[in-house]
């Protein structure tokens, strides 16, 4: 009761024409706002003159100023900022010195005139993203809006800097490709149900509101879903550091997995969005591993020390590419597809994947980690028998760890499992060029 009483407190704070717009966008009723060149130039020119302002020597927003103008005067930047404070000039310029301060307290200030990537995270950060706490679900509510769910039973036990890492990367990177969202809008759904409940009980809560005040996100809604009283008095601590028209948009579902999502329907979001249940969670987190994957793809393609390092041999043939597969088909392929009428095979975290791309995949990077420590034995080997048996000793430590070896056929769209052979071939190649990649 005291919770609803903060929030409806919040209601009645606002403005006639905000408390519809906050109902019209929790509700799933409201349109995007409509932009126009004028009005765009005029906002981002006061914007520019509040930020010119608010440039303190020694601050974030100051020191990539200095390391990188272009970058953070970028438009497409600034407009991610304008677009999530309702193309208010002044507030835009104020999350923007709150971004650059949380970003140099998360990734330091040699990163803070760049884009975040993938080989700009730690393995802890990287395995926040792999274990599914925050993630983005495959469909979108009844007006097209990206809903984000974070699973609070999926929290790895890793430093709170490093899930707060995970998730900068995942909804910065969600933001920068597509404007659609920028302009619309993102769900928040918090789904603490059953065996999702708080792992580490609320721990970080406070690093987390500073994540959805400072990152240049126009919540739209967000959803508490539990089924104890105890997760609901947790997320006051967020909802108390949030702004109030954003607060108006927080929403609170007691009860069961059925009656959570029954109830989430009410707000947008379709029966079936949400495939969690006390017993399956596969579709969930299949969804976002193929997004973990093209994530670390498209990163590991567009990095200029892959692109210096790995440039296409002079008469080689071009490789396959993985540019324009989707995520689904990446992961299983297209639908109604069966190989030699068998099973289609689907990757998993564990496994060795083969092709450019997938170097940061948790069965990768194992592999890369055994030769590293094997390397100089294979190097001191004499005999060609000792090589190879060093190779297949690795492949079979592989196997037994769980791991499979699969190549992707970019031409069927399809996984397979490569032969033994195969496999201690492609080991002995990174053996003998003293390299951490399987290609």
């Amino acid at each position: 009761e005291d919770l609803d009483r903060y929030l409806a407190s919040s209601m009645k704070g606002l403005s006639v024409e905000d408390r519809t717009l906050a109902l019209e966008q929790v509700h799933g009723a409201a349109p995007a706002e409509q932009e126009n060149s004028l009005m765009l130039i005029q906002r981002l020119g006061e914007m520019e003159s509040h930020l010119t302002k608010l440039k303190t020597k020694g601050s974030a927003y100051h020191i990539a100023w200095t390391e990188n103008s272009a970058y953070v005067s970028d438009r497409n930047l600034r407009l991610m900022f304008l677009r999530s404070n309702r193309y208010d000039s002044k507030a835009a310029a104020d999350q923007m010195i709150k971004f650059f301060e949380l970003k140099k307290f998360l990734f330091g200030a040699e990163k803070l005139a760049k884009d975040i990537v993938i080989q700009d995270l730690s393995a802890d950060d990287k395995k926040c993203l792999e274990e599914g706490f925050c993630q983005l679900l495959s469909n979108k509510d009844a007006i097209n809006r990206t809903v984000v769910m974070f699973l609070p039973g999926l929290r790895s036990l890793v430093p709170v800097e490093s899930e707060a890492r995970a998730q900068f990367y995942l909804l910065m990177r969600t933001l920068r490709k597509s404007e659609d969202t920028q302009r619309m809008g993102m769900i928040s759904i918090i789904y603490a149900v059953g065996e999702y409940q708080d792992r580490k009980k609320g721990v970080g809560i406070s690093v987390f509101g500073r994540l959805a005040t400072s990152l240049p996100i126009p919540w739209a809604g967000i959803h508490m879903c539990c089924d104890d009283f105890k997760e609901y008095v947790v997320m006051r601590g967020v909802i108390t550091v949030l702004p109030a028209f954003v607060r108006a948009k927080f929403r609170v579902h007691l009860g069961t997995h059925m009656e959570v999502q029954y109830a989430l329907r009410g707000f947008g979001i379709p029966a079936g969005s949400i495939p969690v249940s006390p017993t399956n969670s596969a579709p969930l987190l299949q969804t976002h591993f193929a997004w973990y994957l093209e994530s670390a793809f498209e990163d590991n393609r567009d990095h200029p020390a892959i692109q210096k390092n790995h440039p296409p041999r002079p008469g080689s043939p071009a490789k396959k590419s993985l540019i324009g597969v989707s995520p689904a088909e990446l992961l299983v392929g297209r639908p109604g597809e069966r190989l030699n009428n068998e099973a289609r095979v689907s990757p998993l975290p564990a496994d060795v994947l083969f092709g450019q791309g997938f170097k940061l995949n948790p069965g990768n990077a194992k592999l890369h980690d055994l030769i590293r420590d094997i390397v100089d034995s294979y190097d001191s080997a004499e005999r060609k028998g000792d090589k190879m048996t060093i190779s297949r000793r690795i492949v079979e430590e592989c196997k037994r760890s769980g791991s499979r070896f699969l190549s992707f056929d970019g031409n069927t769209r399809t996984w397979s499992i490569v032969a033994d052979k195969v496999a201690r071939n492609k080991v002995a190649k990174a053996l003998r060029n003293s390299r951490l990649s399987v290609e």
